[in-house]
């Protein structure tokens, strides 16, 4: 039985951050009390009697919230350090530094697309890969569920593609020196997500996405030099 008072603190807690502030402080103390309110209304609001699954419920809010701050909020700052997926939000700082870096300043030359580091990429992309490989894998047992895994692993298929075309096009290491993660991806699907990934780097080497000399380039580091404006 849910208790209607505790499920009621629950939603509130989930909509507390929706309330309008005035500064980037502000707003993440209301989150993460917000988050807080939320995990311990969703734990009483199944306790008693059913405390195992209060706990396990406020467990999965917790995560979640947790998760959802990391990946789009700078919300995770701990001892002055901002913790988050995207560089954007890692390099907010309420303001605090007073020398703004030089124009051509450029903290993770190896980002995709300027969103996140590959290191934060690389990751992501094992969990994606190791989910895609469970599915595939959950269907070889059970028989069931074929759509599921023929989805699952096309999508590998296009991520793998994909990331290595890029990386080939624009001349980064393989896996732009992301090989523990390179190695996890290729061990969760049995080398198949390596192969893809090593045939269409070798593509975009020799028939890059842009041609020599493009603007383009200048969005890279390592490149800006070879191919000057």
């Amino acid at each position: 039985m849910i208790n209607p008072v505790f499920a009621t603190t629950t939603v509130v807690g989930l909509a507390l951050p929706m309330l309008p502030t005035k500064s980037p402080r502000a707003e993440r103390r209301l989150y993460w009390s917000g988050t807080l309110m939320a995990t311990v209304s969703a734990f009483l609001a199944l306790f008693p009697p059913n405390w195992q699954g209060g706990l396990a419920f406020a467990g999965v809010l917790a995560g979640g919230l947790t998760f959802r701050a990391y990946m789009t909020t700078p919300y995770i700052r701990i001892r002055g350090r901002t913790y988050a997926f995207n560089l954007s939000d890692s390099d907010s700082d309420d303001g605090s530094r007073g020398t703004a870096p030089p124009s051509d300043y450029d903290p993770a030359p190896d980002s995709y697309g300027g969103i996140a580091t590959a290191t934060k990429s690389w990751w992501l992309l094992v969990v994606i890969v190791s989910a895609g490989a469970l599915m595939v894998t959950l269907f070889a047992v059970s028989g069931e569920g074929p759509w599921y895994a023929g989805g699952a692993a096309t999508a590998v298929a296009i991520v793998a593609i994909g990331i290595g075309h890029q990386d080939g096009s624009w001349q980064y290491p393989i896996a732009r020196g992301q090989l523990v993660q390179f190695g996890i991806a290729g061990d969760a699907t049995l080398g198949a997500f390596c192969v893809l990934y090593f045939c269409a780097y070798s593509a975009g080497r020799r028939w890059p996405l842009r041609p020599a000399r493009s603007a383009d380039y200048q969005a890279h580091p390592h490149l800006r030099k070879k191919f000057p404006n």
